[in-house]
Protein backbone atom coordinates (compact mmCIF):
# COMPACT_ATOMS: atom_id res chain seq x y z
CA UNK A 1 0.00 0.00 0.00
CA UNK A 2 1.33 3.31 -0.44
CA UNK A 3 1.85 5.87 1.94
CA UNK A 4 2.06 9.31 2.90
CA UNK A 5 5.56 10.39 3.93
CA UNK A 6 5.92 13.27 5.83
CA UNK A 7 9.50 14.82 5.36
CA UNK A 8 10.34 16.84 8.53
CA UNK A 9 8.52 14.40 11.05
CA UNK A 10 10.82 15.22 13.88
CA UNK A 11 10.07 19.15 14.22
CA UNK A 12 6.88 21.28 15.64
CA UNK A 13 5.00 21.43 12.89
CA UNK A 14 5.45 17.83 11.46
CA UNK A 15 5.54 16.05 14.42
CA UNK A 16 1.49 17.41 15.07
CA UNK A 17 1.08 16.36 11.44
CA UNK A 18 2.17 13.04 12.11
CA UNK A 19 -0.30 12.61 15.21
CA UNK A 20 -3.46 13.69 13.55
CA UNK A 21 -2.63 11.30 10.44
CA UNK A 22 -2.24 8.74 13.50
CA UNK A 23 -5.66 9.52 14.44
CA UNK A 24 -6.91 9.18 11.06
CA UNK A 25 -5.44 5.85 10.88
CA UNK A 26 -3.17 7.12 7.46
CA UNK A 27 -0.67 5.05 6.83
CA UNK A 28 2.88 6.77 7.30
CA UNK A 29 6.59 7.13 6.79
CA UNK A 30 8.36 9.26 8.49
CA UNK A 31 11.30 10.56 7.14
CA UNK A 32 13.87 13.73 7.52
CA UNK A 33 17.38 14.40 7.51
CA UNK A 34 18.62 13.37 11.13
CA UNK A 35 18.86 9.69 11.58
CA UNK A 36 19.12 9.94 15.16
CA UNK A 37 15.93 11.61 15.83
CA UNK A 38 13.84 10.15 13.16
CA UNK A 39 14.86 6.42 14.32
CA UNK A 40 13.91 7.69 18.51
CA UNK A 41 10.51 8.80 16.88
CA UNK A 42 9.58 6.16 14.95
CA UNK A 43 10.26 3.54 17.64
CA UNK A 44 8.28 6.10 19.94
CA UNK A 45 5.84 5.39 17.53
CA UNK A 46 6.34 2.05 15.64
CA UNK A 47 6.39 3.50 12.77
CA UNK A 48 8.84 3.34 9.25
CA UNK A 49 11.31 5.71 8.75
CA UNK A 50 13.80 6.81 5.85
CA UNK A 51 16.81 9.44 6.43
CA UNK A 52 17.88 10.90 3.45
CA UNK A 53 19.92 14.11 2.43
CA UNK A 54 18.29 16.34 -0.46
CA UNK A 55 21.89 16.15 -1.81
CA UNK A 56 21.42 12.50 -2.85
CA UNK A 57 19.06 12.52 -5.56
CA UNK A 58 19.48 8.09 -5.67
CA UNK A 59 18.59 8.03 -1.98
CA UNK A 60 15.55 10.35 -2.70
CA UNK A 61 14.45 8.20 -5.45
CA UNK A 62 14.85 5.18 -2.65
CA UNK A 63 13.16 6.25 0.19
CA UNK A 64 10.26 7.55 -1.97
CA UNK A 65 9.46 3.80 -3.69
CA UNK A 66 6.14 3.19 -2.34
CA UNK A 67 5.31 6.59 -1.43
CA UNK A 68 1.60 8.10 -3.24
CA UNK A 69 1.78 11.55 -1.30
CA UNK A 70 5.03 13.44 0.05
CA UNK A 71 4.29 16.44 2.57
CA UNK A 72 7.22 18.82 3.34
CA UNK A 73 7.48 20.34 6.33
CA UNK A 74 11.28 21.40 6.24
CA UNK A 75 12.08 25.16 6.06
CA UNK A 76 13.02 27.55 4.53
CA UNK A 77 10.99 25.84 1.29
CA UNK A 78 13.78 27.79 -1.14
CA UNK A 79 16.20 25.00 -0.27
CA UNK A 80 13.86 21.95 -0.06
CA UNK A 81 10.90 22.59 -2.13
CA UNK A 82 12.68 22.85 -5.55
CA UNK A 83 14.21 19.46 -5.35
CA UNK A 84 11.32 17.45 -4.13
CA UNK A 85 8.47 19.32 -6.15
CA UNK A 86 11.13 18.09 -9.20
CA UNK A 87 11.15 14.67 -7.44
CA UNK A 88 7.74 14.00 -7.07
CA UNK A 89 6.56 15.01 -10.58
CA UNK A 90 9.54 12.24 -11.97
CA UNK A 91 8.80 9.58 -9.20
CA UNK A 92 4.77 10.55 -10.35
CA UNK A 93 4.18 11.13 -6.48
CA UNK A 94 1.67 14.44 -5.28
CA UNK A 95 3.30 16.80 -3.27
CA UNK A 96 2.54 19.32 -0.17
CA UNK A 97 4.22 21.39 1.77
CA UNK A 98 3.04 23.72 4.65
CA UNK A 99 5.07 26.94 2.95
CA UNK A 100 3.48 30.50 3.29
CA UNK A 101 6.14 31.55 1.03
CA UNK A 102 5.55 33.52 -2.28
CA UNK A 103 8.75 31.70 -3.71
CA UNK A 104 7.50 28.63 -3.31
CA UNK A 105 3.86 29.08 -4.67
CA UNK A 106 5.60 30.59 -7.50
CA UNK A 107 7.83 27.55 -8.30
CA UNK A 108 4.84 25.28 -7.66
CA UNK A 109 2.87 27.09 -10.54
CA UNK A 110 6.01 27.08 -12.90
CA UNK A 111 6.32 23.43 -12.52
CA UNK A 112 2.84 23.09 -12.97
CA UNK A 113 2.92 21.81 -16.79
CA UNK A 114 4.77 18.87 -16.07
CA UNK A 115 3.16 18.02 -12.97
CA UNK A 116 -0.20 17.92 -14.95
CA UNK A 117 1.82 15.42 -17.62
CA UNK A 118 3.02 13.29 -14.81
CA UNK A 119 -0.67 13.33 -13.01
CA UNK A 120 0.51 14.39 -9.84
CA UNK A 121 -0.80 18.08 -8.18
CA UNK A 122 1.51 20.44 -6.37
Amino acid sequence: MKKLMIYGATGYTGRMIVTQAMILGVPLILAGRNDAKLAALASELNLPYRSFSLSESASIDEALADVAILLNCVGPFMRTADTLMKVAIRKKIHYLDIAAELDSYRLAESLDRDARAAGVML
